[in-house]
């Protein structure tokens, strides 16, 4: 889990470059069949813009893997042995499924095979359990979403009497 890793990075590149094409051809496609009158592509946009999309498109898909996947530091109060059930319990709930386990990793895919094909298949989540804290490594939003759920339930509960 350390360190650049420029392969998977390509690969996200690619399949984004793809996504972004189909959803603009998606678009384009649906005004095609809206339109009432004769449907020009060239009325859609100025001459010479074909260009500054493709551009536009490239730069989006060399810069959201940067944005779009993260890494985050979870501290536990405990170690990573006593919070592990709890830890497996908030991705079960949150609709993730094991699917690997090393000595110092644990990865979860999401169980919803719409969910996987709108992220791409890029929807695995890795815990690295080396150290206190442990890292989480995954798309942003369920990387936050899941480790404020796991900071929360495996918090020391204070008893005020």
């Amino acid at each position: 889990m350390s360190g650049f890793n420029f392969k998977q990075y390509i690969t996200r590149v690619v399949k984004y470059m793809i996504y972004l094409a189909v959803v603009f051809f998606l678009i384009i496609g649906i005004f095609a069949i809206t339109s009432q009158s004769g449907f020009k592509f060239e009325n859609l946009f100025r001459p010479g813009t074909g260009g500054q999309m493709i551009v536009f498109f490239l730069a989006i898909s060399l810069v959201y893997p940067f944005f779009g996947f993260v890494k985050k530091k979870i501290y536990l109060n405990r170690g990573f042995a006593e919070d592990r059930e709890k830890i497996v319990d908030i991705f079960l709930n949150t609709r993730y499924i094991l699917i690997s386990e090393t000595a110092t990793t644990i990865t979860f895919r999401h169980t919803s095979a719409i969910v996987r094909l709108m992220r791409m298949y890029e929807d695995d989540i890795t815990i690295d359990f080396t150290d206190n804290p442990i890292v989480m490594e995954g798309q942003r939003k369920d990387v936050y979403r899941i480790g404020r759920a796991i900071e929360y339930h495996t918090r020391d509960d204070r008893k005020d009497d």
